[in-house]
């Protein structure tokens, strides 16, 4: 896809993102113009039942009725500001919220241009079933890393910083053994590099090493990618952290026809 097209994605963000605040801008005026007619509603009743008050109580009660329902229209108009306030309280948090949707999909969006231009770049022979499986891992936040065929990674999608602490820019031309610790199975690092080096797939679950040095468990697809010539370029891993006890997994994954 082209600069243009991301210059189109971006812009289009940018478009949703100004409505929303302008609806929330106008929400904000619709409360004040709504809290001043309840004010003024109020009020007309409460002087129509002073009305009706004075035709049926003596002057000695007058006093107490008037407190009595002053005090009435005070809680009324307390109700009514609470209960908008809460509603705009809720209003701004979905708000929130959806800001932070839209620029999680504006991420995962620009991931998949970029996949698309490297996928270019290099030729890489995908059927339409294999480039939309990685498509589909970024539109749901998993991490895909790519690494060329000595395995120094070459591009990161932006979920990595969340999966591993570190920054695009700071594993770029450095190998994944950085995300290792010292209760990473060795055993099923050798067999995984036994089948990189078959250029064979391989699918296991790992313990890795946040960047702070905290172990999680990490499920990973790796997957050889070939020119249209038929030449072994690159690597790429889907990744996503498993929410289980820490464990090893070996699993084996085909490999793949181009």
């Amino acid at each position: 896809m082209s600069k243009m097209s991301l210059q189109s994605i971006k812009a289009g963000w940018s478009v949703l993102r100004l409505a929303l605040q302008t609806n929330q801008l106008q929400e904000r005026k619709d409360s004040q113009a709504s809290n001043e007619q309840a004010r003024v509603q109020l009020n007309k009743r409460h002087q129509h039942e002073m009305a009706q008050i004075g035709l049926f109580i003596n002057p000695l009660g007058w006093a107490k009725a008037i407190t009595r329902y002053v005090a009435q229209q005070t809680e009324s108009l307390l109700l009514h500001k609470t209960q908008r306030t809460s509603i705009l309280r809720r209003q701004r948090q979905e708000l929130v919220e959806l800001d932070q949707w839209i620029a999680q999909q504006q991420e995962q969006s620009t991931d998949i241009v970029m996949f698309n231009q490297l996928q270019a770049l290099f030729s890489w022979s995908l059927t339409t079933q294999q480039r939309g499986s990685y498509h589909q891992a970024l539109s749901q936040g998993h991490t895909v890393i790519i690494t060329d065929a000595n395995e120094s990674i070459l591009w990161t999608s932006q979920s990595f910083t969340q999966l591993t602490g570190y920054g695009p820019s700071e594993v770029v031309g450095k190998r994944p053994q950085l995300l290792q610790g010292p209760s990473t199975d060795r055993a099923l690092l050798g067999y995984v590099r036994e089948q990189l080096a078959l250029a064979q797939g391989v699918e296991v679950e790992v313990l890795n090493y946040y960047k702070g040095g905290s172990p999680y468990l990490c499920h990973m697809r790796i997957e050889p990618l070939y020119s249209r010539q038929g030449t072994l370029t690159h690597f790429a891993s889907i990744e996503r952290y498993v929410n289980a006890p820490i464990k090893s997994a070996i699993g084996t994954f085909s490999k793949l026809v181009v």
